[in-house]
């Protein structure tokens, strides 16, 4: 199987090329247009340009699909403890739509919408107990270093908008955290510091 981040950007080169061939069009009418007496640019548009337009609604969707495939496929190389039966039922929704053998270039094939509908169903659900077990990750972190290296390996896997934006709350409630324990460092600090408390076996003064 190809890297999907690969697939990704060559997918992506097509938006591109459909996008760079309309301006082109659009850029050659508009100098004839400056030339009234000239031959002008009369073509129906929709001819010229529909069925690509419609090839790159296709592609946006396997953009999206393969984005979402990418992800889960990195959540799983990065084996996180307890994730196992998620990327279990990742691999599952996922095998299940090869085995419809879809021509995923075919944007006349309607079926396949239907069944990518019926996929995003599935991987909204599946992102739903992902989020889930974010959640559940970090409220059983005290550590603020914990907390920052798990919220840094999350936000290098995490594409999709609805999960990287749960994150950037994540660091606001990191941050806060963080603002309390130094308060309560600075509490105890101006409670002791007159009378500090001295472990057994030690000196009253170091040194």
């Amino acid at each position: 199987e190809k890297n999907t981040k690969e697939l990704v950007q060559q997918l992506e080169s097509f938006l591109k090329l459909n996008e760079a061939y309309q301006e082109q069009y659009r850029l050659t009418k508009r100098k004839l247009e400056q030339m009234p007496k000239g031959k002008q640019f009369d073509f129906n548009e929709m001819q010229i340009f529909g069925k690509f337009d419609l090839f790159c609604r296709r592609v946006i969707k396997l953009i999206d699909m393969f984005s979402t495939i990418g992800q889960f496929e990195s959540l799983a190389r990065n084996k996180l403890e307890g994730m196992e039966a998620l990327i279990d039922l990742f691999h599952k929704i996922k095998r299940e739509f090869q085995s419809k053998n879809h021509d995923l270039l075919d944007y006349h094939n309607n079926k396949f919408d239907r069944d990518y509908v019926e996929f995003n169903v599935r991987i909204s659900d599946l992102e739903g107990n992902l989020q889930q077990f974010i959640n559940h990750s970090f409220e059983n972190i005290s550590s603020i270093g914990h907390s920052l290296n798990l919220l840094h390996k999350f936000q290098n896997i995490l594409q999709r908008e609805s999960l990287k934006s749960d994150l950037d709350s994540k660091l606001n409630i990191i941050f806060q955290n963080y603002g309390l324990e130094l308060e309560q460092v600075q509490q105890l600090y101006e409670k002791q510091k007159h009378d500090p408390p001295i472990p057994r076996n030690l000196p009253p003064v170091a040194g």
